[in-house]
């Protein structure tokens, strides 16, 4: 399907025409499975339809455009240009009239502002799409708080606008490992951006969310109420930061002010839908923190639900009865008795009695128990409580209990009172005893007095009822017999017993049931507040042991002030209640932990309490949760969390627990448990803070990299946002930085040691004071030495430094403290610093403006640290504009190191290059590092880089590259400048890159050197090098080259008189040609020096020169004058075969003039 086509057929049908919609859903369908064409056509139509009438082809451009910003499956990058070409014109539909169009496009601009943000906080230069993405937010913000919006609808997508815009200006996740990437929040806009606040944005996005909240209690139409709620499980999910928030205000929440305009159960839709966000959240990995106040508040919304449904069933059997109730027939003025005749019965009896027969056969057992329940309650809360009264009242006159008999018992007395007398005239006094009277419950509960008060208050007094009677019962002194009291061993059996009863039910899962021991069968567990029923039994037993008679030293001796025996009997029996209750909650520790803590809580309390009363108290306390640690300790388990969470609802800690957790950091096995255990004291137990975060940070420098690992990111989540740890754990960075800028200490003039960096120190600080609190700055650990060993290793270093460059991730002011110690720090500990600052660095970027502003500002001693930072952005990629502007700034302003050139040399026209180039390779030092950064050098200016040749290093312009000669050249005629070392350091490194430097490149550059008004010093050394590399270039060194050194007296220059021996010796026999034309005394310097070469050009003189004058002169000068004549043929002979018989892999010779003898 064409995409075009389609929208055109539509475009040529009828307006709103059933087939126009046909063929639009049609293309819709299309586009939702191929989304790509919707960047090409929906920005043009939207441009065109938004002054056009509403219509059915504008609602499809503009859903279209909504399904192509969200839920299309198109990349982020097209997503984003859509969002970017299709700004102005969503803003432009918020003016719509129609809401259906308005409602559309705040949907488009929800998908729309993330996106956009992320353009915007790359791109620095557009402000104009911001300055309307701020007006199209404050625009739709403002439908969500008018007090009464223009439709549900509309609100609802506002709600979606406000939802994303909250996300997108708060924070994410810190930790860069969990973030994701899709998330769009503050995180991305850089601090120093020219027109986005983020502080700002955060503020506002923080003070809408609040609004968001607030709209619970304020908005009344369910559909809002469930959009709201919808948000807030989004927050839960990626904004963990705003749990707290959501679980407070859910808490506050109530359906008060929804009780007059909704009905019940909208309402317990709303009650639903809360308590599923508060289910999500016990969900969350942050859920223990809020656990106990989601409970309560779960709690507390079952039972308002349990009310509310009361309520409305009592209002529904209300509303039953009302229409069940015939219409009221009016009474005559005065009463008059309805007489029946013939059995007939008026129409209203008949249908009275009709109602009766018909309620005497019902079934009321087909009936459900709920169903008769809730019409009992509803039939009494109808009926008023003066007929429910008479009612009650006649009842028991109509059937009075029956005759009791004659009490042995003595008489009572009883005042006389007026208004009964006359029914106790009628009555005779019986004595009664109450003990033996058979009542049942509602003879339990009459009340005479009350009943007549009631019926008085009616108008109808007792003793105008005939049938009425009150019997008066007389007052019989009674009380209970006291218990029978048990002996110690009857008392310790029933202890047993109950425990072994709780036990059993806890081990087997089961319900603990409360035996009344009177032989009826167990009632439902009864709970005490907050505890389960088995929780309940084991506090009970414990309070039996602590504050029961079993601990009551009074009660075993039996007399006031116990014997020694009495309190040794007491204690023996508390500590084997305490032992039966330690085995049983050892028996599943982690099952039972909040039994056990339980159980320390009130022995804590219970030694407070002993103290008070007795001095010479020995405290349980320490004794038992000292036994439950040791016991719990061997077997932790690494992912068990129940060890902290005992620990932390401990009253008090003991002193030694903070030993032990110290030694489970250092085992691996429970290495997790003693970590988690010392963060949560150094959260929530201020008084152990100081003591805890001092283990945890001595941790962080520990030698074992694991252990120091997991010591680091558990003090690196309270930096930068929670106090006072965030400063505890910077002072104990900073310090242990300090530690490595201490230079060992040295002896001066007067034999006395003094610290140097007590010296650079008091050359920096002004303030006497700060000079003596600066050493007291320095922090400590028990894993470090006490003073820095020199030279530094790099181990040690790491142990120092480590826990400093994780938290300058986050918080980068410690990059500059980074740049002032490393001026004061020994040349090995900066070594280790430079290789340990890599991943830092990388992290970073080479964007991030803090550190780009301290290299602008570095002290001289910290050049190389700045040259190695900067090397580290450009191992693998280009320099950005940032890094160059700085170095050249910096090369502008200092006289710096020649390797910051290296860095921009990419960036060098060829005049530069020239200019810069020497001072590159004088850094040349014999190191592989430096050879390694210069052969890049070299790659990078010179032309015809073969294949195979890689590097990473930015290319030179094609235009602005030298030629291999070129740059061999240089390095002869700069070799004074650049230093005869490294000099010849280059030109062993353009030896190497032989695809390169070949030998017609070699040719050419000593050919040019040759021509040169001066011969540089280094020419010898690379024509030695040149010809022991490349054996095709012996015939032209042996012949061009050093006729052309001959004719230049290349014996005037000692050097290279040297280099010219040398290699005649390299080339020969092709260089005997030419070295005949030196004069006499150079030729016989050169055999005197080069004996080697005496036999060989004799025996080339004797072949080649004909003129015996001339050969003797030759022979003398070789030193053979005399042997001439004892010269035979057949030597001679020998001698021309030799020199007619060349190298196999010889080229031929290069023809040259050569000057004649001199």
């Amino acid at each position: 399907m064409d995409p075009v086509q389609e929208l055109q057929k539509a475009l040529s049908l009828p307006e709103d025409s059933p087939q126009q919609i046909q063929l639009l859903a049609t293309l819709r369908e299309y586009l939702e499975q191929q989304p790509a064409p919707i960047t090409v056509i929906i920005p043009p139509l939207l441009h065109t339809i938004v002054p056009a009438k509403d219509s059915a082809f504008k609602r499809w451009v503009i859903d279209i455009l909504h399904f192509g910003l969200s839920r299309s499956t198109l990349p982020g990058e097209t997503k984003a240009q859509l969002a970017t070409s299709t700004l102005e014109d969503i803003t432009n539909l918020l003016n719509d009239p129609s809401l259906s169009i308005q409602k559309s496009a705040i949907q488009c601009f929800a998908s729309s502002y993330p996106l956009m943000f992320r353009v915007l906080c790359v791109n620095r230069q557009h402000r104009g799409p911001w300055d309307m993405l701020v007006y199209a937010k404050q625009r739709i913000l403002a439908l969500v708080q008018a007090t009464h919006g223009p439709s549900a609808g509309l609100t609802i997508a506002a709600l979606k606008v406000m939802q994303r815009v909250i996300l997108v200006q708060s924070r994410g996740v810190s930790d860069p490992r969990l973030q994701n990437r899709a998330d769009t929040s503050l995180a991305l806009c850089p601090p120093d951006h020219p027109f986005i606040n983020a502080s700002q944005l955060e503020t506002e996005g923080a003070a809408l969310l609040q609004q968001m909240l607030s709209f619970l209690f304020k908005h009344q139409n369910p559909e809002i109420l469930s959009a709201i709620i919808n948000c807030l499980v989004t927050f839960v999910k990626q904004r963990s930061s705003m749990i707290g928030a959501i679980v407070t205000t859910l808490g506050q929440w109530t359906p008060t002010h929804l009780q007059p305009t909704l009905s019940a159960s909208q309402i317990k839709s709303v009650e639903k839908a809360i308590r599923a966000v508060l289910m999500h959240i016990l969900r969350h990995a942050l859920a223990p923190a809020f656990t106990q106040q989601i409970n309560e508040i779960l709690l507390e919304q079952v039972a308002r639900m349990d009310v509310a449904a009361r309520e409305e069933v009592a209002r529904r059997a209300e509303a039953s009865r009302k229409r069940a109730l015939p219409e009221p027939v009016p009474e005559p003025s005065e009463f008059k008795r309805l007489r029946v005749e013939d059995g007939v019965a008026p129409p209203a009896q008949a249908g009275n009695q009709a109602s009766l027969s018909i309620l005497q056969t019902f079934d009321f057992t087909t009936l459900s128990q709920a169903l008769v329940v809730d019409l009992v309650i509803a039939n009494l809360i109808a009926v008023s409580p003066a007929k429910l009264n008479t009612v009650v009242a006649n009842f028991r006159v109509n059937n009075p209990p029956p005759t009791l008999p004659p009490s042995t018992g003595p008489p009572t007395q009883h005042a006389e009172d007026p208004s009964s007398s006359k029914i106790l005239a009628k009555a005779e006094p019986v004595p009664l005893d109450p003990l033996k009277m058979e009542l049942d419950e509602d003879d339990l509960e009459y009340e005479p007095d009350k009943l007549n008060t009631d019926l008085e208050r009616d108008g109808h007094a007792p003793e105008d009822d005939e049938n009425d009677l009150a019997v008066a019962l007389p007052d019989v002194a009674f009380e209970l017999p006291p218990a029978r009291l048990l002996s110690p061993k009857e008392r310790s059996e029933m202890i047993r017993l109950s425990i072994q009863r709780i036990r059993s039910k806890g081990e087997s899962g089961g319900i603990l049931p409360i035996d009344l021991g009177d032989g009826d069968s167990p009632t439902s567990p009864v709970p005490v507040v907050g505890l389960s029923a088995q929780e309940a039994w084991i506090l009970f037993i414990v309070r039996m042991a602590t504050r029961g008679p079993v601990a009551d030293v009074q009660d075993a001796s039996g007399v006031e002030g116990s014997t020694a025996m009495a309190k040794r009997n007491v204690t023996s029996n508390a500590n084997g209640i305490r032992q039966v209750v330690y085995d049983y909650v050892m028996d599943d520790f982690p099952a039972r932990c909040r039994l056990a803590t339980i159980w320390m809580n009130e022995e804590w309390y219970n030694d407070g309490i002993r103290r008070e009363m007795d001095g010479q108290w020995q405290p349980q306390y320490d004794i038992w949760v000292q036994r439950l640690l040791a016991a719990q300790t061997p077997k932790l388990d690494a992912k068990d969390k129940t060890f902290t969470r005992f620990l932390i609802d401990l009253p008090s800690l003991p002193p030694n627990i903070l030993s032990l957790l110290s030694d489970l950091c250092i085992d691996p096995d429970t290495m997790p448990v003693g970590f988690n255990s010392l963060r949560e004291l150094v959260s929530l137990r201020p008084p152990l803070r100081t003591e805890a975060m001092r283990i945890l940070l001595d941790l962080t420098t520990h030698p074992d990299k694991v252990i120091r690992g997991a010591a680091i990111i558990t003090v690196r989540r309270w930096v930068p946002d929670q106090q006072p740890m965030d400063g505890m754990v910077r002072t104990f960075a900073s310090g242990m930085l300090r530690r490595l800028a201490t230079k060992p200490k040295l002896p001066n003039a007067d034999g006395a040691i003094e610290s140097d960096a007590m010296v650079v120190d008091q050359e920096t600080i002004t303030s006497e004071d700060e000079v003596d609190e600066a050493p007291q700055d320095m922090a400590y650990s028990s894993y470090l030495p006490p003073e820095l060993v020199i030279p530094a290793e790099k181990s040690v270093v790491l142990q120092h430094i480590e826990l400093l460059l994780g938290l300058a991730v986050k918080s980068q002011g410690f990059l500059k403290q980074i740049f002032d110690a490393y001026c004061r720090m020994e040349p090995s500990v900066q070594d280790s610093l430079q290789a340990l600052i890599v991943p830092l660095v990388r992290t970073l970027g080479p964007n991030n403006s803090t550190l780009l502003d301290l290299l602008r500002e570095f002290k001289p001693e910290a050049e190389s640290l700045a040259l190695r930072i900067l090397s580290i952005w450009t191992e693998n990629t280009r320099p950005t504009p940032g890094i160059i502007s700085v170095v050249k700034d910096l090369l502008a302003e200092r006289e710096l190191d020649p390797k910051f050139l290296i860095i921009i040399i990419g960036e060098m026209d060829k005049a530069d290059i020239l200019k810069n180039l020497p001072k590159i390779i004088s850094t040349l030092s014999g190191k592989a590092e430096d050879r390694d950064q210069v052969r890049k050098v070299f790659s990078n200016v010179v032309t015809d880089i073969p294949v195979g040749v890689s590097t990473n290093m930015p290319r030179v312009r094609q235009s602005e590259r030298l030629a291999p000669s070129e740059l061999m050249v240089l390095l002869h005629e700069q070799e004074k400048e650049i230093g005869l070392k490294a000099t010849i350091e280059a030109i062993g490194i353009c030896f190497a890159m032989s695809d390169v430097f070949t030998s017609e490149i070699l040719a050419v550059v000593m050919q040019q050197l040759v021509d040169a008004p001066t011969l540089p010093v280094l020419f010898m050394r690379t024509v030695i090098q040149a010809v022991t590399t490349y054996k095709n270039l012996i015939n032209f060194v042996a012949t061009t080259l050093f006729s052309r050194l001959i004719v230049k007296k290349v014996w005037t220059n000692p050097q290279l008189w040297e280099g010219f021996i040398r290699c005649a010796r390299i080339t020969s026999p092709v260089s005997f040609g030419a070295l005949l034309q030196l004069p006499k005394e150079q030729l016989r310097e050169v055999v005197d020096k080069q004996p080697s070469l005496r036999d060989g050009l004799r025996d080339f003189v004797i072949k080649k020169e004909r003129n015996k004058q001339k050969l003797a002169s030759f022979l003398e000068t070789l030193g053979d004058g005399g042997e001439i004549a004892a010269s035979t043929p057949s030597s001679s002979m020998q001698a021309a075969g030799r020199m007619e018989s060349p190298a196999p892999n010889a080229p031929p010779p290069i023809s040259a003039g050569a000057p004649g003898h001199m």
